[in-house]
């Protein structure tokens, strides 16, 4: 009979019912599912649905200029993801980032335009702008986080309003103040070329927003699993009292979360518009709020995973709009099924749950028998 110690310490036998295994597996299944139900879209909509499909799931692959616009759509979702798992790691469902990302863009614009003057260093101008619309970011998120924790407000019916009430306010500001004549829209002078991102990939979009999108995925892993802020943080999701038995008091761990949150999704808002646009030409909301809900439920509230989460989204959601110019039946409403899809098996606790309960008594009753 071999003997299950080595050294002294057993080894434990790696099962598809553990937690990461049994998450990988439903992310897995997940994404089959959501792609087959595609495909069976496009049968009743398209005469070559077995092309349409494979186009959809290779057309960014085939040119660097392709795979280049699927990085730079990935920044924003990164960011809006970011901010919305350190709201779900703490136990709450804010969706603000929406309204800050508009609110946000607005600020940058203001700096990005030159209504104050400009030093003509890319490195200064940019990070001026970024670094003015993340502040204001923070600051906003303040409001709900503060409700939160003060009055015990619903986060998420304030977040929503709140949302409605930033447009309107930037909106306004846009119309009245930044707006110039002669062009299509309420849309603002371009920005100067110095407040600009650069282009760090020849041949394609890709700019330093890449870069900075990943410094602040490792600033966020470094937040949550290597400081004691993190570490009431992911405890307080789990128990809400444990704020107040680790030492810290839940008001000012909401402040700071809603703080870091805010700034992530008004420094995304100007790294998208910098890196991306030549002016602000926002005529309604970006969006990313839910979306952000969607990359952080994807990525399981983990940093890595919400990157990931993004890669993949972003993949689809440039393949559609890159098809959508030359095929009749794809366009970014197909990817929407896949999205929809996901988020409704990966956040079901149901899913897969009877499988992997059957898994663990056939488990106990084989180690049953050994013994």
């Amino acid at each position: 009979m071999s003997n299950p110690l080595k050294n002294g310490v057993a080894k434990k036998k790696i099962k598809w019912t553990d937690d990461l295994p049994f998450e990988i597996i439903r992310m897995l299944l997940s994404i089959v599912i959501a792609l087959f139900v595609t495909f069976i879209v496009l049968c009743f909509v398209s005469k070559t649905p077995v092309d349409d499909f494979i186009q959809l799931l290779t057309y960014p692959l085939q040119g660097k200029f392709y795979f280049g616009y699927v990085l730079i759509k990935m920044v924003p979702l990164t960011f809006a993801g970011l901010a919305t798992l350190l709201y779900f790691r703490t136990g709450l469902f804010n969706l603000s980032t929406e309204g800050i990302f508009y609110i946000c863009g607005v600020v940058c614009t203001y700096f990005a335009v030159g209504s104050i003057p400009l030093t003509g260093n890319g490195f200064i101008d940019s990070g001026i702008c970024i670094l003015a619309s993340g502040i204001v970011g923070a600051i906003i998120a303040l409001l709900p986080g503060y409700l939160k924790a003060k009055y015990n407000a619903n986060e998420m019916v304030i977040s929503l309003m709140m949302n409605s009430i930033l447009f309107g306010i930037g909106f306004y500001l846009i119309k009245t103040y930044l707006a110039v004549e002669g062009v299509s829209g309420n849309a603002s002078a371009p920005f100067a070329s110095s407040a600009k991102l650069a282009i760090i990939m020849d041949g394609t979009q890709v700019h330093s927003g890449l870069i900075l999108m990943l410094i602040a995925v490792a600033a966020i892993y470094i937040l949550l699993f290597k400081t004691k802020l993190g570490y009431t943080i992911r405890m307080t999701g789990l128990n809400d009292r444990f704020a107040k038995y680790s030492g810290m008091s839940s008001f000012a761990l909401f402040m700071a979360v809603h703080l870091i949150a805010g700034f992530l999704g008004g420094a995304g808002s100007a790294i998208e518009l910098l890196g991306t646009y030549k002016r602000f030409s926002w005529t309604q909301l970006p969006g990313l709020g839910f979306t952000g809900a969607l990359m952080a439920m994807l990525g399981k509230n983990h940093p890595i995973g919400v990157l990931i989460a993004a890669f993949g989204i972003s993949y689809l959601r440039a393949s559609a709009q890159l098809l959508a110019n030359s095929s009749p039946v794809i366009d970014v409403k197909l990817v929407s099924i896949v999205e929809v899809i996901l988020c409704l098996l990966i956040s079901s606790q149901y899913f897969l749950k009877k499988w992997r309960e059957k898994q663990l008594l056939k488990n106990e009753k084989e180690e049953m028998k050994d013994e």
